[in-house]
């Protein structure tokens, strides 16, 4: 009785990705060299769904996809979409790094505001 090598085919697991869009911006304050992001967590959510990925990319273009359906929705709002995966699902390889530094494209929809123009009305005079 001899051992039969199997070979393993590495397919990746169908992914269930939620996103929620969120009122946010970014602003910038003057001397400062970054910008603090404001994401009104408990403020009217603009849009949410469900939707399946197997890999990064296929995420991104999911992403794109919803965003740019809320921006019609919503034209001249700043936002930006909360990108999640359903509880038991597996994540794509790198979901984790893309979410944490934007690379799955949230922000793509966030404006900044420069509280250095005193022409922008954000501003408190």
């Amino acid at each position: 009785m001899g051992c039969r090598a199997v070979a393993h085919v590495w397919r990746p697991t169908v992914a269930t990705i939620t996103m929620t869009a969120l009122p946010g911006h970014n602003e910038r304050e003057p001397g400062r060299a970054y910008t603090v992001t404001v994401i009104e967590i408990m403020g009217t959510c603009l849009g949410r769904t469900r939707a399946e990925a197997k890999t990064l990319d296929q995420v991104r273009a999911l992403v794109k996809t919803f965003g740019e359906g809320v921006a019609a929705q919503h034209p001249g709002q700043s936002f930006t979409v909360s990108v999640g995966v359903a509880k038991g699902s597996r994540k794509p390889a790198g979901f984790d790094a893309a979410n944490r530094r934007n690379g799955l494209g949230e922000q793509t929809w966030m404006r900044t505001i420069d509280k250095a123009d005193r022409g922008n009305p954000g501003l408190a005079a």
